[in-house]
């Protein structure tokens, strides 16, 4: 196994394993709403949709969020959405933070986008210092760290921005307050998605919010691509959207129990998370050898070269409690800390 790899590589080491415990991608393992899955089965078509998004769930987010719903476009997942903000700012480059989401570098590769990075360190909390100019995609709570920035670091942000991408897949599982750049300034657009808060990874059904001219460029860009996302997702989940405040709150409880449960059972540091479910400890060996010897042991987790910080390895707490505890024991094995 090479010292550094990427996510595909990593991946394949991981499926060639069939490990018995996968900590590896960030699939949630609660239960979806009863009502999502009620709503599916009780549909009796499936037509093509605007490629704005179905009206009803475009008023649904703009109530959630406090905007018009000029403001909303449904897109076909996280990622999507993100990818269609890359391609509407691809021409003065993009400055993100490392660690980072490795899916950014692949749509930067696709569409030939530069990108910058500025760096996050472990002893500032995984926060990182924004003092250069430029259009930032941030994403808190963050993939991997499970960093939170505060209100301070949130202002510094926008002060210093031409335009914030606020990659917010994860805003609905916090431990501490969350900040949208949202608050604080009009020249930001938010990536959503209902992967998370519904536990419906597959459905593959998100949202960007956005300045109305951003908007556009979004809409142009679903009909370059998949035109519109399903619109029977849409009419399932668009009922649902008042409750997620509720549900949000359930699920943080969740994964705040199971950080809890790595703060006792895991022999590895790492900075607290303030959101997600993510853990990234510091390791005694590269991330790709911890993953060798974690797979050894049954366990699956994603080596720290995959987010640009080797030495490191994410951690994914997306398995009910028991067995995250033997998981996390079984890890313990796998590398000394640093």
């Amino acid at each position: 196994m090479a010292v550094a790899m990427d996510i595909v590589e990593a991946l394949a080491e991981i499926n060639k394993a069939r490990p018995a415990y996968r900590l590896d991608i960030g699939e949630p393992d609660v239960e979806p709403p009863r009502e999502v899955m009620e709503a599916l089965r009780q549909m009796r078509d499936a037509p093509y949709g605007p490629s704005e998004g179905l009206p009803e769930l475009r008023e649904a987010i703009a109530g959630l969020f406090g905007v018009d719903r000029d403001e909303v476009v449904v897109v076909a997942g996280g990622r999507h959405g993100v990818a269609a903000l890359m391609w509407a700012f691809r021409k003065a480059g993009i400055i993100t933070t490392r660690p980072y989401y490795p899916g950014y570098l692949e749509i930067a590769s696709a569409f030939d986008i530069r990108l910058d990075f500025v760096d996050a360190e472990e002893g500032r909390g995984w926060t990182p210092e924004f003092s250069r100019r430029g259009v930032y995609l941030v994403n808190y709570p963050n993939n991997p760290t499970g960093a939170v920035l505060d209100r301070g670091k949130v202002k510094e942000l926008v002060d210093v921005a031409e335009f914030v991408i606020s990659d917010e897949v994860y805003r609905d599982i916090a431990f501490a307050e969350f900040v949208s750049p949202l608050k604080l300034s009009p020249n930001v657009a938010v990536v959503y998605s209902f992967s998370k808060v519904f536990s419906v990874p597959g459905f593959r059904l998100g949202a960007v919010i956005a300045p109305r001219d951003v908007a556009r460029l979004v809409v142009r860009f679903n009909r370059a691509t998949v035109n519109s996302a399903p619109s029977v997702l849409q009419r399932a989940v668009a009922p649902l959207v008042p409750e997620i405040p509720r549900i949000a709150a359930r699920l943080s409880e969740i994964y705040r129990r199971r950080v809890e449960i790595a703060k006792k059972a895991l022999g590895l540091k790492f900075v607290e998370p303030k959101g997600a479910f993510y853990i990234f400890p510091r390791l005694g060996c590269s991330g790709s050898e911890f993953l060798k010897r974690a797979l050894s042991r049954g366990v699956s987790a994603l080596p720290g070269e995959v987010f640009g910080s080797p030495n490191y390895a994410r951690i994914a707490l997306v398995l009910p409690e028991d067995r995250l505890l033997t998981a996390l024991s079984l890890l313990n094995e796998a590398c000394p800390g640093a």
